[in-house]
């Protein structure tokens, strides 16, 4: 392997024992390392674990300050497996969803945000490495995080709002449909002030929020779920006192929130009841062509995923409040909006 490839450079006497070769991005703050098993024996313990919790913010920033890096992706041979464990020290990079990237159709990943551990089989990732002409494992995914970082446009809601305020207004119309959907108001989970996490199909690493009486959580058409602001709900919805029913309406899963830092599930079902769409409220909407990240509005934790045919939706009344829509959530709920809605 060359001395220096994809924006990263080969790292001599790095000084931590245990690390058998090592190179790094000063583009992306990114250091990516093979390691021995004095170093991965704790990391392929807490692959072991079913829900791969971490122990708290201080283990995952002490890695990050030993290799002087935001991001750290170590790798190791292990059991006829190739085995990962990734570290991010930014919001701009969500753990679990880099490693989805890395290994999304040959492994199997979990953890977090924060940190995450992933595995594959060694020999059907050398048929992917001899298919792109790549003979070290290391290599590979050096290549693969390259291409994680170039492969992604972020857009910051705020600012794309403002700043394409014309274009957007140009866009297709769109309002949803007339079928109902539910919500619970996050203190029917738990009493205020208590912390809660969800995850979405554009957050599988959830977002935590506090229970809040302004804080409502919806659930869409597969068992989805989101937060939204008291406000925001009440002028896209109407509101009824009617239980949800999951067995009339179908869901593809059934919705839950976890309490932290109990890590417990609440089952949401029991607690929601339906909405309807009001029909004068809309979105401005485009199908992406590329990967997309949308940080929203007021969110310190996270951002929202886009893939080549999703789509990304502007609500008409608020221009900085941007987010993610999957294509067949897209087609399942939205339809275009006719001339009432201009």
């Amino acid at each position: 392997m060359r001395e220096g490839l994809y924006d990263f450079a080969r790292q001599e006497n790095i000084g931590i024992p245990g690390v058998l070769d090592c190179y790094r991005s000063e583009k992306n703050g990114f250091v990516a390392a093979e390691i021995s098993e004095r170093l991965y024996q704790p990391l392929s313990a807490r692959l072991e674990q079913v829900g791969l919790k971490t122990d708290g913010i201080e283990a995952y920033q002490q890695y990050l300050k030993q290799f002087d890096c935001r991001f750290l992706l170590l790798i190791w041979q292990e059991q006829e497996e190739v085995r990962l464990y990734f570290f991010s020290g930014t919001r701009q990079v969500r753990a679990l969803e880099f490693l989805d990237y890395l290994i999304p159709d040959f492994g199997l990943a979990k953890g977090d945000a924060d940190s995450a551990g992933g595995r594959m089989s060694s020999a059907i990732l050398n048929v992917q490495m001899a298919d792109m002409e790549i003979s070290k494992t290391l290599e590979y995914f050096l290549k693969m995080s390259s291409s994680y970082f170039e492969d992604c446009k972020q857009i910051d809601a705020i600012q794309y709002g403002i700043e394409h305020a014309e274009e957007i207004r140009s866009l297709p119309r769109y309002v949803k449909k007339q079928t109902p959907w539910a919500y619970v108001r996050s203190t029917d989970i738990v009493e205020q002030g208590r912390k809660l996490r969800i995850k979405s199909l554009e957050n599988e690493s959830g977002i935590v929020m506090a229970s809040d009486p302004d804080i409502y959580i919806m659930i869409g058409c597969r068992g989805e779920v989101y937060d939204m602001r008291r406000d925001k709900f009440e002028h896209t919805y109407e509101a009824t006192e009617e239980p949800l029913d999951i067995f009339t309406h179908m869901l593809d899963f059934l919705p839950e929130a976890e309490l932290v830092p109990e890590g417990s599930f609440v089952s949401l079902d029991g607690l929601a009841h339906l909405c309807y769409p009001k029909k004068d409220a809309g979105i401005y909407a485009r199908k992406l062509s590329e990967r997309t990240k949308v940080f929203p509005t007021g969110d310190n934790e996270g951002y929202y995923l886009g893939r080549a045919g999703d789509y990304m939706a502007v609500r008409r009344d608020d221009l900085t409040d941007i987010y993610v829509i999957q294509e067949d959530i897209f087609a399942l709920t939205y339809e275009e909006a006719d001339t009432k809605f201009l």
